[in-house]
């Protein structure tokens, strides 16, 4: 997927350019669970008005990441361990079928270009730059996979996951032990073997899931 270029922002809605700034900062936690987004502020901040704010975040209610509360309005929602256990089971199964489609569609370039990025979250000492190379690398497969749905519903999971990516990007020795992981996984899809990179995304997911029990 190419970046898009000034025409194709200028025709993004205003309330999608806000829904994708709040989802972004959410889910990086930027905006921590329990903060208070409130239309007046958000409007002044976007330099918007309060329509496209409200349908923004009516957006990221249904998307399960923030809360309305009647007389208080948008709250970023605190998830209890089910709902976390499920988005990484979720995320493990939908990852499984991007893996496997994606494979179909590398070419050499794209094999190479996901060892630079794995190569560049080694090298990095930055753990925000850090954080961002392993999102990504996530993203590039997403995108290789050319389904565009499959696309659209790992990205609804962002919120649930985000603190694997964060907490993983200030820990050396789990950076190091992801650095292997992404390469196996690079290693799998070049040899296009299905089975083996389902087996190496699984291992990754279920390691970043330990890391952050650990962490409590």
């Amino acid at each position: 997927m190419e970046p898009m270029g000034l025409r194709e922002i200028a025709r993004v809605p205003l309330s999608e350019r806000v829904y994708r700034t709040l989802m972004e900062l959410i889910a990086d936690g930027s905006i921590p669970p329990g903060a208070e987004l409130k239309e007046q502020h958000l409007a002044k901040q976007f330099n918007v008005s309060a329509t496209p704010v409200r349908e923004a975040l009516k957006r990221l209610a249904s998307d399960g990441m923030v809360e309305i509360i009647p007389y208080r309005g948008a709250v970023v929602r605190m998830l209890n361990k089910r709902e976390i256990d499920e988005a990484y089971a979720c995320r493990e199964a939908l990852e499984h079928l991007a893996v496997s489609e994606a494979i179909a569609h590398m070419e050499p370039q794209n094999i190479q270009e996901l060892y630079g990025l794995t190569e560049a979250y080694r090298e990095s000492a930055d753990p925000s730059e850090i954080c961002a190379l392993s999102q990504q690398f996530d993203e590039y497969i997403y995108r290789m996979t050319q389904n565009h749905t499959l696309y659209e519903l790992l990205g609804m999971l962002k919120g649930t996951i985000s603190r694997d990516k964060k907490y993983s990007s200030a820990n050396i020795e789990r950076r190091a032990a992801i650095y292997e992981e992404h390469r196996a996984i690079v290693a799998a899809i070049e040899s296009q073997d299905k089975e083996r990179a389902r087996q190496a995304v699984s291992n990754h997911i279920r390691n970043g899931r330990s890391f952050i029990e650990e962490k409590g």
